[in-house]
């Protein structure tokens, strides 16, 4: 059996390929990397940088899928006449195509050509530059793709966060609840014993003229706050306490 020549092949298939571009370059699914680099590299800068980097994101990404769209119609039907023309005065080809930085010019870029007919300005697509228009549609749908990506990974981020602060909040929350809980919990185990301590001790004679003197034992068995009992009064059970 003879051995296969690979080079042979490859030059049968290019040559294949650079016909096709001749006759149907619609058509034209594959182009050496190489032939195509310089032309993605400035679609790509069109793109990114004159569109998407100086436009609100989402007019820029509606006028790339209005670009796309008008890309795709004439891939699609090479030979209407009617979808390769865009005319300047239609509504939405304004807002998303004049309007916007880049826009137009990145329409420039994949073939359109600016033309009056009929005394009305339109941009008209040249049948020589399938081949960039295909590219271009291609580059168009790449960056929309990549943005609603990223997008979608901001929002999905954006709630993650939402989500992890609310937890830790709620967290903070339950252990504020906890340590309420604990301090009543401490402070009626501390009566109860001051209860029972206070209980087999005598109780102070009240004093013979009547003053208002509250002690520790007032303290201990009514539990009311300090402030309960005046600036003064306070001061004597401070002294009390700190004689035990």
């Amino acid at each position: 059996m003879a051995a296969v020549d690979r080079s042979k092949i490859a030059a049968a298939a290019q040559r294949n390929v650079q016909l096709m571009r001749k006759t149907d370059p619609a058509q034209v699914l594959y182009t050496p990397f190489d032939g195509e680099y310089e032309l993605r590299q400035r679609l790509r800068k069109r793109i990114d940088r004159d569109v998407l980097a100086v436009n609100a994101l989402k007019v820029a990404l509606q006028s790339l899928q209005l670009v796309a769209k008008l890309a795709e119609n004439i891939l699609a039907n090479p030979s209407n006449p009617a979808f390769r023309r865009v005319k300047m005065h239609n509504e939405r080809i304004k807002r998303l195509v004049v309007e916007p930085k880049g826009v137009l010019q990145l329409l420039i870029d994949i073939g359109f050509r600016e033309k009056v007919e009929e005394f009305v300005p339109c941009y008209v697509f040249k049948r020589q530059s399938l081949n960039e228009l295909r590219v271009g549609a291609s580059m168009i749908k790449e960056a929309i793709t990549r943005e609603a990506k990223k997008q979608e990974d901001k929002e999905l981020k954006k709630a993650r966060e939402e989500m992890e602060l609310t937890a830790r909040m709620e967290k903070i929350h339950l252990q504020f609840l906890d340590d309420r809980l604990s301090v009543a919990a401490r402070a009626q185990r501390e009566r109860h014993a001051g209860y029972q301590d206070m209980s087999n001790m005598p109780r102070r004679k009240k004093p013979l003229n009547g003053s208002n003197i509250a002690t520790l034992d007032d303290l201990v068995l009514t539990w009311r706050p300090l402030s309960y009992w005046g600036d003064g009064v306070a001061e004597n059970i401070m002294k009390d306490v700190s004689q035990f």
